[in-house]
C-alpha cells in the first residue's frame, strides 16, 4: 500500500511541475486539489471562515458580475486563502488579516454594523475611502487594498470564466488568411 501512495504522489508532483513548465494557470482549489495527498483532509486555510466571507465580499467588489461571473462566482477568496497559504510569508499573511479586521472595525466604528452587513452603497463609500487612504482608512490600509485587489484579479483571471468569458480568448487573432500574394520582394515577416 505504501508504494502505490508513493506513486500518487509522484504522479500528483509531476502534475504540478508540468503544469508550471507550461505556463499553466491552475486555480486556487485545482492547486489544493493537487498538492493534498489522496484520502487526507484539505490543508487548513490562512483565513478564518469570518475573514474568508469578507474576503468574498471585498472581492465581488472589485469584479463584481455582470454578463460574466464575478469573483464569488469564480472562487476568487478561496483562492486568495490558498494563495496567502502557499505564496505568502508569515509577516504577509499576518498584514492581510490585520488588513481585514481593521475594514471590519471601521465599518463597524463609522456605520454600526460588520462591513458584510452594510447595505451596498455605504460599503462601496468605505472601499472608495479605502482605496484612496482617506478617513477613517490611512495609508497602511490602502496598501492592503491594493494587495487584496492584485490577489483578486490574480484569483479571477487564472479562473476558467475569467481567462474564457471575461477575456476572450483567441487562439488566432484576426483568423488565419492563408492565401496571401508572396513575391520576391515580399518580408513575409510581415505579412497581415
Amino acid at each position: 500500500m505504501l508504494h502505490a501512495e508513493r506513486e500518487i504522489d509522484g504522479r500528483r508532483s509531476a502534475l504540478i511541475k508540468l503544469a508550471g513548465l507550461c505556463g499553466l494557470a491552475l486555480s486556487g482549489d485545482a492547486l489544493a486539489a493537487l498538492a493534498t495527498p489522496a484520502g487526507a483532509p484539505a490543508a487548513p486555510g490562512v483565513l478564518s471562515a469570518e475573514a474568508l466571507a469578507l474576503t468574498a465580499v471585498l472581492a465581488e467588489h472589485i469584479i463584481p458580475a455582470t454578463d460574466t461571473p464575478g469573483a464569488l462566482a469564480v472562487g476568487a477568496h478561496r483562492t486568495i486563502d490558498h494563495m496567502l497559504r502557499a505564496c505568502a510569508t508569515e509577516p504577509e499573511q499576518k498584514s492581510f488579516i490585520a488588513g481585514l479586521e481593521r475594514v471590519d472595525a471601521l465599518a463597524l466604528a463609522t456605520a454600526g454594523k460588520r462591513f458584510r452587513a452594510l447595505p451596498p452603497k455605504r460599503r462601496i463609500e468605505l472601499l472608495h475611502a479605502l482605496d484612496g487612504g482617506t478617513a477613517p482608512f490611512g495609508a497602511d490600509d490602502q496598501r492592503f487594498f491594493r494587495t487584496l485587489k492584485s490577489y483578486t484579479l490574480f484569483a479571477y483571471y487564472t479562473s476558467e470564466a475569467g481567462s474564457t468569458l471575461e477575456l476572450a480568448y483567441l487562439p488566432v487573432p484576426g483568423g488565419y488568411k492563408g492565401d496571401v500574394p508572396v513575391r520576391k520582394n515580399t518580408r513575409t515577416w510581415a505579412l497581415i
